[in-house]
C-alpha cells in the first residue's frame, strides 16, 4: 500500500492568516467578472472548449489520482484538463489571488475547507446548474450518494452568512432541499480525511500479550472502543526501557493539535466545531476541560514517546511506523518500515459519551469568471462521480461517497487497505469539521498553543481554555465579527 505523506506545510501556517485577511479584503473591492456568481445555470448549449484549466493541490489532495484519469476525460470529452498542481501555502495564496483579481483564467479551482468561509462570495453556485438537465448529460452529480456531514460541512453554504452552518447535517443532501433554507452548493467534495486509529494487530493477537493483559486487568485484550480502554491499553503496551509506547499525541503547536482537541471534545459531548454559529467559545467549556486533562493524562501518564509535545502528524506517522508505539491517530494510511515485523489494523478512534473525529475535505469549484462554466460543471461532475472516485482509490484517493465506500473494500487485496477505508468512510460519517470563519488559521493557532501548554503542564486545562478564549474572541473582534460577550 502506498502511504501519503504529509510535510508541515500541509495545513496553514499562523502567518497565512494575515495573507488570507488581507486578500480577503481586497477581494471585496474587486469587481467580478463577466459572467460571475450571479450569472444563473450557464449556458449549456456552450461550444465545447479545447482544454479546460484546473488549479490543484499536489499531495495534499492526491493530484496522482485526479491525474492518472486526465487521458480518460479526454477519450471522454475531447477536452484537455490541464492540471496545474502546488503545494499547499503557495496553492492557498494562488487561489486567493485569482479570486482577488477575478481572473478567469482557472476554469475549476479546488478549495480547502478552511479557505470557504472567505471564498464562498466569490465561487460559482452550483444548485441551477444540478437542477438542469442538460448540464448533467455527462455524469450525474448524484448529491444524495455524498456522506451527509462532508457535503454540507465542504460544499453548502449561506453566503449572506458564512458562518452558519446547514440545519440538519446527517440528511440526505438534496438540492431542493438546500436552496429551500436560504443555503446554495459551492463546490463537489472530493478528497475526504478523517482522524482514524492504527494499531499493531500482530500485538493484539500475540497470545502472551493477550494472557498479560487479562492477567493484569481481568478482562481480554481488544481494541479499543473507548477513551477509558484506550489509556489503559497504552499503559500495558508502554515499556520506556524496551523503547515501546502505548500511543502518540500530536501536541505541538499547529493545527494538528487542535484537530487532537476537537475530536476528544465531540467525544465529551462537546461542539466539535469549537465555535458555534452564533460565535459562542464552546470549547471553553466543562466538555472541553474534560478533553484537554484526558489528553494532558497521556502525556504525564508517560504513554507517549518523549518529544511528543513538539510533535505533528509526522512525527505521530514515524512514531508508529518505526515501531516505536502500539497505536497511533492520524489521517491517512500508514506502513510500517521494512524492519519492522507486524502488520497494522485500523479502528475509528475511540469515543466518550459521544464520537466526532475531526474531519475535512476539498472540493472542485467552478470559477465564476470562467468563460467555460458549463463545461467545467460537467468536468466536476465527472471527476467526482463514483465510477471515477473509485477508479481514483487505486492511488489512495479517499472518497466522499458513500456508495464508492460500500464498493473499495471489495475492489483491493490488500486487508489492511480495505480496512482503513471501511473505518475512513464511517469516521466521515459521524465526524464534525471546522468552525467557519474567516481567520480559522489564526483561531486555530490559539486554541493549539493552549493544547501545548496544557500538554506541557504550563498551564491547568481551565486556565489554558480561558486564555485562548479570550484571544479567539480578539482574533474575531479583529476580523470583522459581533462576538457576544464571556
Amino acid at each position: 500500500m502506498t502511504t501519503q505523506r504529509r510535510t508541515r506545510s500541509w495545513r496553514t501556517r499562523a502567518w497565512m492568516g494575515g495573507l488570507v485577511a488581507a486578500t480577503v479584503a481586497g477581494m471585496s473591492a474587486c469587481t467580478p467578472g463577466t459572467g460571475g456568481s450571479s450569472s444563473g445555470g450557464g449556458d449549456a448549449s456552450a461550444a465545447k472548449p479545447k482544454q479546460l484549466h484546473m488549479l490543484y493541490a499536489t499531495a495534499e489532495a492526491n493530484s496522482a489520482a485526479v491525474q492518472a484519469l486526465v487521458p480518460t476525460f479526454k477519450k471522454a470529452t475531447g477536452i484537455d484538463l490541464k492540471m496545474d498542481t502546488q503545494p499547499y501555502d503557495a496553492l492557498q495564496q494562488k487561489v486567493f489571488s485569482e479570486f482577488a483579481s477575478s481572473s478567469p483564467y482557472y476554469d475549476i479551482v479546488i478549495v480547502d475547507t478552511p479557505w470557504a468561509p472567505a471564498l464562498v462570495g466569490k465561487l460559482q453556485p452550483l444548485s441551477s446548474y444540478m437542477k438542469n438537465p442538460k448540464l448533467n448529460d455527462l455524469a450525474d452529480p448524484q448529491v444524495s450518494d455524498f456522506i451527509p456531514k462532508v457535503f454540507y460541512d465542504t460544499a453548502v453554504y449561506d453566503k449572506k452568512d458564512p458562518v452558519k452552518q446547514f440545519p440538519d447535517r446527517t440528511a440526505s443532501p438534496d438540492v431542493n432541499a438546500i436552496t429551500s433554507k436560504g443555503f446554495d452548493v459551492y463546490g463537489l467534495p472530493l478528497q475526504a480525511n478523517a482522524l482514524v486509529m492504527g494499531y499493531r494487530k500482530d500485538m493484539f493477537n500475540d497470545p502472551s500479550q493477550k494472557a498479560a493483559y487479562q492477567k493484569k486487568y481481568g478482562k481480554p485484550l481488544t481494541v479499543p472502543k473507548t477513551l477509558d480502554d484506550y489509556k489503559q491499553v497504552a499503559q500495558f503496551f508502554t515499556h520506556p526501557a524496551q523503547k515501546q509506547y502505548g500511543t502518540t499525541v500530536m501536541a505541538g503547536v499547529g493545527d494538528w493539535a487542535t484537530d487532537d482537541f476537537k475530536s476528544l471534545l465531540a467525544a465529551y459531548g462537546g461542539n466539535g466545531h469549537l465555535v458555534g454559529d452564533n460565535l459562542s467559545m464552546d470549547f471553553d467549556s466543562p466538555a472541553g476541560v474534560k478533553a484537554l486533562t484526558y489528553y494532558r493524562s497521556l502525556v504525564q501518564a508517560g504513554v507517549v514517546p518523549p518529544g511528543s509535545t513538539s510533535a505533528s502528524w509526522d512525527e505521530t506517522a514515524s512514531s508508529f511506523d518505526s515501531g516505536l508505539t502500539a497505536m497511533t491517530e492520524n489521517y491517512h494510511a500508514l506502513a510500517l518500515d521494512k524492519k519492522v515485523k507486524g502488520h497494522i489494523g485500523y479502528a475509528p478512534v475511540p469515543a466518550g459519551t459521544a464520537q466526532g473525529p475531526h474531519f475535512g475535505t476539498w472540493m472542485l469549484s467552478v470559477n465564476p469568471n470562467s468563460t467555460n462554466k458549463a463545461w467545467a460543471y460537467r468536468a466536476i461532475t465527472w471527476l467526482t462521480a463514483a465510477q471515477q472516485q473509485l477508479a481514483m482509490t487505486k492511488n489512495q484517493l479517499h472518497p466522499s461517497r458513500t456508495s464508492v465506500y460500500d464498493k473499495v473494500s471489495n475492489q483491493t487485496k490488500d486487508p489492511a487497505e480495505a480496512e482503513f477505508y471501511t473505518v475512513l468512510g464511517k469516521s466521515l460519517a459521524v465526524g464534525e469539521g471546522r468552525p467557519r470563519l474567516t481567520d480559522y488559521t489564526e483561531v486555530s493557532h490559539e486554541i493549539a498553543v493552549a493544547v501545548n501548554e496544557a500538554a506541557s503542564g504550563r498551564k491547568q486545562p481551565k486556565q489554558a481554555l480561558d486564555d485562548a478564549a479570550t484571544g479567539v474572541r480578539r482574533l474575531l473582534s479583529e476580523a470583522g465579527y459581533k462576538v457576544p460577550s464571556s
